[in-house]
């Protein structure tokens, strides 16, 4: 019967030990990561190249808006090649401004309520 107890004990104390590394992992990787997306974001802010925006138009296809310093670039971006497809003035293009930051949670609710409707 003691035998038992002390063995149920240490299942516990196992479980625990585990429990607590498993959360020390997961804090750390999520650190590591935010770190990491935040480097790479400075990187590439800080150039004179930067993707406005992308969208598909067939799978390894895209087309995309590109600011190469002060002027506008359109290209087509496949698998093996980028083709320019032309210029496009600033003025021209519809940009989403936002001042404030949105959290992954306002992300998530408005995903599931668009779902709902």
């Amino acid at each position: 019967m003691i035998l038992l107890s002390s063995s149920r004990g240490s299942d516990i104390a196992q479980l625990l030990t585990m429990l607590i590394i498993f959360v020390v992992v997961l804090a750390a990787s999520m650190w590591v990561t935010k770190w990491i997306g935040n480097y790479q974001k400075n990187q590439y802010a800080s150039g004179n190249i930067e993707v406005i925006e992308s969208t598909r138009v067939a799978p390894n296809k895209w087309v995309e808006i590109v600011r190469v310093g002060d002027k506008y670039k359109i290209l087509a971006v496949c698998k093996d090649t980028v083709t320019y497809l032309g210029d496009i003035d600033e003025s021209e293009l519809k940009r989403e401004v936002s001042s404030e930051k949105r959290s992954f949670s306002d992300f998530l609710s408005k995903a599931f309520s668009d779902k709902e409707e």
